[in-house]
């Protein structure tokens, strides 16, 4: 049994390791010419596997594409996992979450282009997958909304679709950084700016709030 356990965790060990060395060629790869201009061998050349290893792990290059979106969804919902300070207010929270989304998202802005373009070419399951992990990201900013009393008038549905609305202004806002040179720290002014104007228009006014 023991021998079994360990050829078992040999072989996840290796799996995950193949499975690093992939992404990480990808990243660089896509980074440095474009999706289109990359090719699976390539990939799997600067991994040093074969590039049926690709059809193995992730089904085929969009896949692998796929796989660092999620990477970088998951580093973003890791960090920003218990750090949103518990007694700030609505627009000071807003701030800590945007700077840490804004600060993965803007680490490799020609790569997030090459990923904000893909979103549009994915199929259905993909997009249904990724809807659930967006909701995991976007949680804190909905428990921002809960938490805070100017909003305790609006229903689960209309927070929800303020949600929405926020990511929209938000994936909008880092276009200046691909196309532009913007800064993070513009980007964030702009978000920032651009999203009170959203949540203000769903608050009570102050002379109303408990």
């Amino acid at each position: 049994m023991d021998s079994q356990a360990t050829r078992r965790r040999s072989r996840d060990e290796k799996s995950a390791a193949t499975r690093a060395r992939l992404t990480a060629a990808a990243r660089s790869l896509f980074d440095e010419h474009g999706y289109h201009n990359v090719s699976v061998t390539q990939i799997a050349r600067m991994a040093g596997v074969t590039h049926a290893m690709i059809n193995v792990y992730f089904h085929s290059k969009a896949g692998l594409l796929y796989a660092l979106i999620r990477e970088n969804n998951t580093s973003q919902i890791d960090t920003l996992s218990g750090s949103v300070p518990m007694h700030a207010s609505f627009e000071e929270k807003l701030r800590h979450i945007v700077t840490v989304y804004v600060a993965g998202d803007l680490e490799d802005p020609r790569l997030l282009a090459v990923m904000q373009a893909y979103y549009w070419q994915w199929p259905a399951e993909t997009e249904c997958e990724n809807r659930l992990q967006l909701r995991q990201a976007l949680a804190p900013i909905l428990q921002a909304l809960r938490d805070s009393p100017q909003f305790t008038h609006r229903s689960g549905e209309e927070l929800e679709e303020a949600l929405d609305a926020f990511y929209a202004i938000y994936t909008h806002g880092l276009r200046p950084a691909v196309y532009e040179d913007a800064s993070a720290a513009q980007c964030i002014e702009m978000i920032l700016r651009r999203s009170m104007m959203l949540f203000d228009g769903l608050a009570l006014p102050a002379s109303q709030v408990t």
